[in-house]
C-alpha cells in the first residue's frame, strides 16, 4: 500500500469514526457516558495516559471523542492495510462494504466484549448491556461508512 493510500485509508477511517461518534451521540445525550461503551473505554484510556481517575475526576468529554476518533483513524489504516487481500478474493465493491462491517464487528466483539471486563476493573465502572448493544450498532455505522469510503481507494 503506497502512502497515498495509507493516508486515504486514514482518511476514511477519519470520516467513518465521526459518523459513528455522530451516531452515538443522542444515545450519550439521554444516558450521558453511560450509554456510549466506546466513549466509556476512550475516557479509561485517556485517564490512565493522564494519570487521573476516570471516576474520581471526570474528564473533559472532548478527550473520550478525541481517543474515539484517533482509534477510528487507526482502524481505518488497518483496514486498508487488509484491502489488497480482500480486492484479490473478493473484488466487487459490495463484498469491500461487507468486509468493513464484518471487520467493525470483529473489532467491537475483541473491545467491547472480550476486553470489556479489563476497562471495566480499569476504569473502575461497569459497561452496560445497553452501552454495548450500542456499540454493536454504531460500529456497523463505522463499517458501512468505511468501506463505503475504502472501496474507492
Amino acid at each position: 500500500m503506497a502512502v497515498p493510500d495509507v493516508l486515504l485509508a486514514a482518511i476514511a477511517g477519519f470520516v467513518a469514526a465521526i459518523l459513528m461518534t455522530l451516531f452515538e451521540f443522542p444515545f450519550w445525550r439521554r444516558w450521558g457516558l453511560d450509554g456510549v461503551a466506546e466513549w466509556q473505554m476512550n475516557s479509561v484510556i485517556v485517564s490512565k495516559i493522564v494519570g487521573r481517575s476516570s471516576r474520581e475526576q471526570q474528564l473533559p468529554i472532548s478527550w473520550a471523542i478525541s481517543g474515539h476518533l484517533f482509534h477510528g483513524t487507526v482502524a481505518g489504516i488497518v483496514f486498508g492495510l487488509f484491502l489488497p487481500i480482500i480486492r484479490l478474493l473478493l473484488p466487487a465493491t459490495i463484498m469491500i462494504l461487507l468486509s468493513a462491517v464484518l471487520y467493525s464487528t470483529i473489532l467491537w466483539l475483541i473491545f467491547s466484549i472480550m476486553l470489556r471486563a479489563t476497562f471495566e476493573a480499569a476504569g473502575n465502572m461497569r459497561i452496560s448491556n445497553r452501552a454495548a448493544l450500542i456499540a454493536l450498532f454504531s460500529h456497523c455505522v463505522y463499517g458501512f461508512f468505511l468501506g463505503l469510503a475504502i472501496s474507492s481507494i
